[in-house]
């Protein structure tokens, strides 16, 4: 928890100060004026949810950290205090810097985000404490949430027929289906039925069964704003239905199945088609999440959720794989890193540091649980 409470202020300071170029403007004549020109409800409905998303992992984090330390309750204002305080300071140094836009505005979203977060931390601390208490869970059950979030995102619906009858037709056409996706989607969609299995509080529920997800999230994606479905997601889905079915992974371990096809097929993915060229004038992409900060932010989203569930099914398969092994870590960095460098070698493709920092990131919170080894078994210990 003291990890992510630490990574949420570097997210919040990196994402308000990108590209930290800053240059001197006059405090009295331009700077106050500029930040006190617009009110709170000048904001718009994506710019409003967005300050109260960056702020509301910093509320739960500190939330739990004093609701664990059993600290006093004066501790909740200072962690409020603080979070006020630096959303206030960001929008000041925003002043200074020319491709951003500081509003007062944004620090009083940004403190709704903190109380969101923090009344988020009281609730599950009250209704699900097994799930705090388990760093683990919570942290495969972000993950698994990451997958949702690139599914539905940005969860506004509406109804196009003609992207519905284009939808079909993409599906009905067998060229449209890349064999290596369908073996993918299928792994991807094992794997989230696994974390399901790992996060299910109570028996069985139809509901969380990989039938009704695959049925329901495919089906509420073909309604999603600005969305479309990729074929391979509902083969590679009926396929992994099949296979789950089929008893197989009563003989073999399901983890060591879906490792052994998603460390090749992300690799093939995203290499294809596979074109390399030495160009001593392209550009690295040095600054990490650069892309976020792109005009047009959606389809960036939906591609760091994307690339957080592939690369955080990986990790985890793995970790599931061979328990207590400490090669997973560094496999998983160079292999993100080697992906990179290749990436830069293709035409089609870009290069960067975003990817080795997110496996770096999903490394330290997707934690390995240590198995101890039992020289007897139950029954042998009862005996004894």
């Amino acid at each position: 928890m003291k990890g992510l409470f630490l990574f949420s202020i570097f997210v919040i300071t990196y994402g308000s100060l990108f590209p930290f170029e800053f240059q001197y403007v006059d405090w009295q004549e331009e700077g106050l004026s500029a930040l006190l020109s617009t009110s709170v409800f000048d904001s718009k409905t994506p710019d409003m949810l967005g300050n109260i998303i960056l702020f509301l992992p910093f509320g739960f984090a500190g939330t739990e950290l004093i609701s664990r330390a059993k600290l006093n309750k004066e501790y909740y204002f200072y962690l409020y205090g603080f979070g006020i305080a630096l959303a206030i300071l960001l929008q000041v140094l925003q002043i200074y810097l020319d491709y951003r836009v500081p509003a007062l505005y944004d620090a009083v979203w940004n403190s709704v985000g903190i109380f969101v977060g923090g009344m988020l931390a009281r609730f599950m601390h009250r209704k699900y404490p097994h799930m705090l208490e388990a760093e683990d869970k919570l942290a495969l059950l972000a993950l698994s949430l990451s997958w949702i979030i690139y599914l539905l995102a940005p969860f506004l619906f509406y109804f196009n027929t003609e992207i519905l009858a284009e939808n079909i037709r993409v599906h009905l056409d067998i060229n449209e289906h890349r064999s290596v996706n369908i073996i993918f989607y299928m792994a991807i969609w094992i794997i989230f039925t696994k974390l399901i299995d790992e996060l299910k509080p109570l028996g069985r529920n139809p509901l969380l069964s990989l039938e009704f997800l695959v049925l329901f999230t495919l089906t509420a994606k073909i309604f999603v704003y600005r969305d479309f479905i990729e074929p391979e997601l509902l083969s590679g889905g009926i396929l992994a239905i099949i296979i789950m079915r089929t008893g197989l992974f009563k003989r073999i371990s399901p983890y060591k199945f879906c490792a052994t096809i998603l460390v090749p097929a992300m690799f093939y993915n995203s290499l294809y088609p596979l074109e390399f060229w030495d160009n001593s004038f392209k550009e690295f992409n040095w600054v990490p999440f650069k892309e976020l900060f792109a005009e047009d932010m959606l389809p960036t989203i939906r591609t760091v959720f994307y690339k957080t569930f592939t690369y955080g099914a990986i990790v985890w398969s793995l970790y599931k794989s061979f328990p207590n092994s400490s090669w997973i870590n560094y496999f998983c960095i160079s292999y993100a890193a080697l992906i990179e460098y290749l990436q830069h070698l293709t035409p089609l493709r870009v290069g960067g540091l975003t990817e080795p920092l997110l496996v770096l990131f999903l490394i330290t919170f997707i934690h390995q649980k240590n198995e101890m080894f039992n020289l007897y078994n139950d029954e042998d210990s009862i005996s004894r």
